[in-house]
């Protein structure tokens, strides 16, 4: 990147927030803090309002924008990719005002690029998750205002067991995993952070009261913990590499750790497992073509569920030898 692109660059990022630290820029653009020092030396010579100081960190003085920016195509085609995975994977109108904004972006684009993503759009497709259905419309777009603004919301949530509860939530963050998106919030029902799923919210409503995000754990930690478990211990595996292939992305809702090839044929898996049995059973589904080496707990877990099939179908047992 030439200089004059590289002040660009960085001209953008201020503009983009409030407030930028020396060291997100240094690890940004790959520059040394004289470099950085001098880029923003010369913007500021250029006419650039900018604040703030290395300590604190640099910002755009209120009031002064930039020239409308114009995506090249490489840019474009990745908010494409991006938006083809939004029409599946949120709810309408997000998925509508995403579309809107898309619209935008295309009105910049010089003719030739327009013509590039036009061509690359009719070409480019998500499959639907045939078990998923139709996202469900869930409050997505308010989600986000509140986590934004730190407000605190009012909801009718129901649990898996169709048992409905009136909730004030203060919402920490949103995790989209295992098709569905997620907000991680402090519950003043039950005095501690609980994980809601947003097409479980029935109603909700924006209070005008604010909270303080920094007064509770980070969101993405207490996730972590809520989907390992306390009690999750490691378990090695051996499988063919056919299996292994089989296994694809479900291996890392298991827990998948690291892998490395013992042999021509054999792979070593590791996994940080939270449930048991769950794990279990679905290491079942690749038969003969996996094997538990460790903990012990786990492999006479696997044969115990074994010998309960060979049972449920009858077989003698002469043939558990």
């Amino acid at each position: 990147m030439n200089r004059i692109d590289r002040l660009n660059a960085i001209l953008i990022h201020l503009q983009g927030k409030p407030r930028v630290t020396l060291d997100e820029l240094e690890l940004r653009f790959e520059l040394s803090r004289r470099t950085i020092f001098r880029d923003i030396r010369a913007l500021i010579e250029s006419g650039v309002p900018i604040g703030g100081n290395a300590g604190e960190g640099y910002f755009i003085v209120e009031g002064y924008h930039l020239p409308p920016v114009v995506f090249n195509k490489q840019e474009a085609a990745a908010l494409l990719l991006g938006a083809k995975f939004i029409e599946q994977h949120t709810d309408a109108q997000t998925a509508q005002t995403f579309d809107a904004a898309m619209y935008k972006v295309k009105a910049v684009l010089r003719y030739a690029d327009k013509e590039f993503l036009d061509n690359l759009e009719s070409r480019i497709s998500i499959r639907p998750n045939p078990r998923a259905g139709q996202f469900p419309d869930s409050h997505i777009a308010e989600l986000q205002t509140a986590v934004a603004t730190h407000r605190v919301i009012h909801i009718s949530y129901q649990s898996s067991h169709e048992q409905s509860t009136e909730r004030e939530v203060e919402p920490l963050g949103m995790v989209f995993y295992s098709s569905h998106w997620h907000l991680i919030g402090f519950c003043r029902l039950r005095q501690d952070l609980r994980d809601f799923r947003s097409d479980r919210i029935v109603k909700m409503q924006m209070l005008p009261e604010t909270f303080d995000p920094s007064s509770h754990p980070d969101y993405l930690s207490f996730l972590q913990d809520s989907l390992v478990g306390t009690d999750a211990k490691e378990v090695t595996i051996h499988v063919t590499k056919k299996a292994a292939r089989l296994m694809g992305e479900q291996k890392f809702y298991q827990g998948f750790v690291e892998q490395q090839t013992i042999d021509e044929d054999v792979v070593e898996m590791k996994f940080v497992v939270a449930f048991d049995e769950y794990f279990a059973r679905w290491l079942l589904m690749f038969g003969n073509e996996a094997t538990v080496i460790a903990p012990l707990e786990m492999k006479e877990m696997v044969m115990s569920m074994i010998y309960e099939l060979m049972a449920h179908y009858h077989i003698s047992e002469k043939m558990k030898v």
